[in-house]
């Protein structure tokens, strides 16, 4: 029972002691003598309440409960805030998948409606530039497009070793006060607009050499060819082009 109800309790007793004292004398004292008392306690109750713990004691209470309360309104907003987020999240989902839904319809519909650019067909018996590799010198053509395939990949090194002899001496003087790299560049320049390389006929000679009529694809012109045996290799040995005719 707390301070309030108690006092409450005891007064009503005080209320009743002082009713029944119209009883005899000896029962009136006694009466008159517990009222006192009951008195006396009242007052100490009503004392003890108002002391500074007491009030204290109430405030931090009320203080309490009062943080108790924001708390829960606080925690209230928050619940309600996330539950909105999370309703405007699945809302976005839902847009974005309808949004990735249309743009593969209408990529769909643009790749049908685009017409299929036509793919340079090679002319039969051309070998196509995307299949130039290093082939080595076992045969004439390999070793022509071993070299041809080093220009096309700037290395320098590669070609020189691509040579015959004579075909490297004249080399080392052309590229006389050049750098690697502006030879390098220079040979993917000159080999940057060819397509392919076609092989139109081809004659050999009695001292081991072979000379081939080879159609530049994607320059649209032809040039004659020179390769010739070095021991147990095909090397290249150059262009073999007309002198120029003297004015």
């Amino acid at each position: 029972m707390n301070t309030t109800r108690y006092i409450s309790a005891v007064l009503s007793g005080a209320a009743v002691i002082i009713s029944l004292s119209g009883c005899g004398g000896g029962d009136a004292q006694k009466l008159q003598a517990e009222n006192e008392a009951l008195r006396v306690e009242v007052e100490a109750l009503r004392a003890r309440a108002t002391t500074p713990e007491a009030e204290a004691a109430r405030d931090a209470e009320l203080k309490r409960l009062q943080a108790a309360s924001q708390d829960a309104v606080r925690l209230r907003g928050e619940v309600t805030q996330l539950r909105t987020v999370a309703k405007d999240a699945d809302k976005l989902r839902a847009e974005n998948q309808q949004l990735k839904s249309e743009n593969q319809k209408l990529r769909g519909a643009t790749a049908a409606a685009e017409p299929v650019p036509a793919v340079p067909q090679p002319t039969p018996g051309s070998i196509p530039r995307d299949s130039w590799s290093f082939a080595g010198y076992a045969t004439p053509e390999a070793a022509l497009i071993s070299a041809i395939h080093s220009m096309q990949q700037g290395n320098p090194k590669q070609y020189f070793e691509s040579l015959t002899p004579e075909e490297q001496l004249r080399m080392t003087k052309l590229w006389d006060n050049k750098t690697p790299e502006e030879i390098a560049a220079k040979h993917v320049s000159d080999t940057s607009k060819i397509t392919g390389l076609r092989i139109v006929d081809k004659a050999v000679t009695s001292d081991g050499v072979i000379s081939m009529n080879v159609q530049i694809e994607g320059t649209d012109r032809t040039e004659m060819v020179v390769l010739r045996r070095v021991g147990n290799d095909w090397k290249f040995d150059g262009f073999k082009r007309e002198p120029a005719k003297q004015q």
